[in-house]
């Protein structure tokens, strides 16, 4: 059975039965208590808040649980066969309605965008709309077939009331108890304590005494006080809490207060209130998020800026200057690079001469001898600065030099899911160049078309050779060049203003191409019709010779590079700013990300949904992270299971291996290191 494509019926797991009695047991109290608060045209109805809260939480399996509590609460209100027959249908296929919309739109249960709060307050918005309706059509059957006067119940009250029960009871169900477990010390609970302590005793003043008032300010204005302490400074897990108990007093005040109403006006009273609750939770709720999502965005920062200090103190002490800093990078590069170079030496004389692993490892060399040499300029700043580099010019084909280009910016194409084509001379055109330079000169030209290309575009690169000159030109139909910008697009550190794309560089790729041509007595021009007409860069270079190859060479060769599908990760953490540190990385190189806060959520999502990877702390509240990954082995996962832990010693690492840990990361972890680990873009 399925409903909005959701699959509504399958096996419930015990976490699911436990959920759903306690739904079924909280839902029928709940209607009790509404059935004992009912004063037309008010109404109170927090079953709705329950059920649409145990669904998103625990999934649309719990369905059944809503229905017959529904329908249990009706029975034990004498409601007719056709309130029977409909309401319990309104009521399920709400909370159905509402949950799916808070999945489909990807809720964080922990409230930490703003996103998510706005989101939350349109779906009970839209979703407490369908009570109301199929409860007002049944109500028209209901008197129609039994000729009963209309009752005073409105349209508009029946749904104030709605909206109260998702706005109130549901967010403090989500927040609560998707991470139930959360640790303060005793100055963090004392500063928990004393604005809920000022908000309940406010609150009884000014609902359940005469004291209204102070100075002739009503205390209403006073409750501002702790609900802004509250929503800026304890987070949304609190500021539910603290709607709930606002709201609790407020309303239990018109039935038992001394400021209670007769029960023709109660009614009236109670529509007004939950109306007024509804805006000051919105207010409220939207404050938090705002105060959290910055929170959480300013944590990430300083987790990414601590990784990067500890990168750069592996390399540098100090970082006075840039010239210091480049000496001492290309130095610590130098002693992992050692061994490196070494290894390949010793192979390359194990083995003999012409077989394939000896080509192998002739590519390494060259490879290996072209990072040596670009480490060599690392440690002359100044000829940096000045494009004074040196140059180790060899006779190749300017042919082979395209082809490793392109290779290079492979990945840059294939993440764009763009279309490079190649249009290569058949005869062979020898150059006198520093392969590596003008290697980086092409590289460069194609990531910028690429850069300044739509998602899904074509490049083409075409080789010529004309009066002694070879000819490389890199077409893109991007963004194009405005006119005024032609003389100056090769300037260092000139960036045209083009939103998103401008932020991704600092503007010094064309100024080194236009130097590394001219260092080889070539040229670089830019031609372009226009701001979105595209571009064409056209690199020139002098022809030593060409060598006719006997043989028809393809000319327009062409290849589509496309994205890799995504992967999916659960990231375990009782720390939720970590987990959602890490998650943002994992999310912004394509993955989906869901969280779990403790091991039996990180067992059951895990089973669940079955993640590619799961990135798991070992210091969890309710069992360490080894315990969780022998169980996710012992029940079958497959996936890759990635340790997240403080300790590096190596008795933890071989724990870790004997646990059924693929990987160990030690925190604080970078985009780097789950790279190393993850299949990521």
């Amino acid at each position: 059975m399925t409903l909005f494509g959701v699959r509504l019926l399958y096996p419930l797991s015990g976490r699911q039965w436990r959920a759903g009695i306690l739904l079924f047991v909280a839902y029928v109290a709940a209607t009790r208590l509404s059935a004992a608060a009912f004063a037309a045209p008010g109404l109170i109805f927090p079953a709705s808040g329950f059920a649409l809260g145990g669904l998103f939480l625990e999934g649309f399996a719990l369905w059944p649980f809503v229905f017959v509590a529904s329908l249990v609460g009706y029975v034990l209100s004498g409601a007719s066969p056709i309130y029977l027959l409909l309401l319990p249908v309104a009521h399920t296929l709400q909370a159905v309605l509402g949950a799916y919309l808070l999945r489909t739109f990807k809720l964080d249960p922990l409230f930490r965008r703003s996103k998510d709060m706005f989101t939350l307050i349109g779906v009970a918005l839209v979703a407490s709309a369908v009570v109301p309706s199929i409860g007002t059509a049944a109500r028209y059957l209901h008197y129609h077939f039994y000729n009963l006067p209309p009752s005073t119940v409105t349209w508009g009250s029946w749904y104030a009331a709605t909206v109260f029960s998702l706005l109130i009871i549901s967010p403090f169900i989500i927040r609560w108890f998707a991470k139930p477990r959360f640790s303060r010390t005793f100055w963090q609970w004392v500063e928990v304590i004393v604005p809920f302590g000022f908000l309940s005793a406010l609150s009884y003043f000014l609902f359940f005494t005469s004291s209204t008032s102070v100075a002739g300010i009503s205390l209403a204005y006073f409750i501002l006080i702790p609900l802004f302490w509250i929503a800026l400074r304890l987070r949304p897990r609190f500021i539910t809490l603290a709607m709930l108990v606002l709201s609790t007093f407020a309303l239990s005040s018109l039935y038992m207060g001394p400021m209670a109403v007769e029960h023709s006006v109660l009614g009236m009273r109670l529509f007004q209130t939950e109306i007024f609750l509804n805006i000051v939770a919105v207010i409220f709720f939207i404050l938090s998020s705002i105060e959290e999502e910055r929170r959480m965005t300013t944590n990430l920062m300083k987790t990414q800026m601590d990784s990067l200090a500890t990168a750069l103190a592996k390399v540098a002490y100090q970082d006075r200057a840039k010239s210091e800093f480049m000496a001492m990078l290309a130095h610590e590069l130098r002693n992992p690079l050692a061994p490196v170079v070494s290894s390949v030496d010793l192979l390359r004389l194990s083995e003999p001469a012409g077989t394939e692993r000896a080509g192998i490892l002739d590519v390494m060399d060259e490879r290996l001898r072209a990072v040596r040499r670009l480490l060599d300029d690392l440690l002359d700043v100044t000829r940096i600065n000045e494009n004074k580099l040196s140059l180790h010019k060899e006779k190749m084909a300017i042919q082979d030099i395209i082809e490793r280009s392109v290779i290079s910016t492979a990945g840059h194409f294939s993440e764009r899911t763009q279309t490079l084509s190649a249009t290569l001379p058949d005869d062979r055109l020898v150059v006198h160049v520093d392969p590596l330079r003008i290697e980086q000169a092409v590289t460069n030209l194609l990531t910028n078309a690429s850069k300044f290309s739509e998602v899904g575009g074509t490049i083409s690169l075409e080789v010529t050779s004309e009066h002694g000159w070879v000819i490389v030109s890199v077409t893109d139909s991007g963004v194009g060049i405005p006119a005024a910008m032609l003389s100056s697009i090769f300037d260092p550190f000139l960036q045209i203003e083009q939103g998103e794309r401008t932020r991704k560089g600092i503007g010094i790729g064309l100024s080194l191409v236009k130097s590394f041509v001219q260092m080889h007595d070539g040229s670089v021009e830019a031609q372009s019709a226009g701001e979105g007409r595209g571009s064409t860069f056209i690199l020139r270079l002098p022809l030593l010779k060409i060598e006719q190859t006997n043989g028809a060479a393809p000319t327009a060769s062409a290849s589509k590079h496309h994205m890799a599908s995504s992967c999916s990760v659960l990231v375990v953490d009782d720390n939720d700013a970590a987990a959602w540190g890490v998650g943002k990385l994992l999310e912004l190189s394509g993955c989906a990300v869901e969280y779990a806060y403790d091991g039996e959520q990180a067992i059951q999502k895990t089973l669940g949904t079955r993640p590619d990877a799961v990135l798991l702390d070992i210091d969890l509240p309710d069992q360490d992270g080894y315990d969780v990954a022998k169980q996710l082995r012992a029940k079958g996962y497959t996936g890759a299971i990635i340790a997240l832990s403080g300790y590096s010693l190596e008795q933890d690492r071989q724990r870790g291996r004997t646990s059924g840990f693929t990987d160990y990361l030690v925190k604080p972890v970078g985009l780097a290191d789950l790279r190393r680990v993850l299949p990521l873009k």
